[in-house]
């Protein structure tokens, strides 16, 4: 090959590249534009819906059927444990017969093996390889195109 052939090859190279990355950021400003108007659908369905819970609570019905849907209310609850609160938490679990309901925290978990890391371990080896958690943690693992935006 010759030394203009091998110049021409690594210009369409480069040339492939340019449109690629000019693609992903048209189509990360898309995703952003998109992301904005889902923001305010969501804002603007979360203010219909309490409304709605609000007249059909004050209604006295138990349900009701319109728009082609049967609606009704239902409670929902969520936890979380604050950070100094975790230890005496597990304990009052213990203490209450939840052993097998007591779990590690994964994002502090995932962390903790990316600080131990042992050094020489190669990537497609795993976060937990070399630690105590190798062979009882599942991993995932994905590289991706990473930006900033100038300015």
């Amino acid at each position: 090959m010759s030394f203009v052939e091998e110049i021409d090859g690594q210009l369409a190279d480069s040339q492939r590249l340019l449109k690629l990355l000019e693609r992903v950021a048209e189509l990360q400003a898309e995703k952003d534009r998109i992301a904005a108007e889902a923001k305010k659908v969501n804002k603007a369905l979360d203010e219909a819906e309490q409304l709605a819970v609000e007249v059909l609570g004050a209604s006295g019905l138990d349900g009701v059927r319109a728009a082609g849907k049967s609606w009704f209310t239902r409670e929902f609850f969520s936890v979380n444990v604050p950070t100094e609160n975790r230890e005496a938490v597990v304990e009052a679990a213990r203490d209450a017969g939840l052993e097998d309901m007591v779990t590690v925290n994964t994002t502090t978990l995932k962390s903790w093996l990316i600080e131990n890391r042992g050094d020489g371990q190669p990537a497609e080896a795993g976060l937990a390889a070399g630690t105590p958690f190798d062979g009882l943690v599942r991993e995932y693992r994905e590289v991706r195109l990473s930006s900033r935006t100038l300015g």
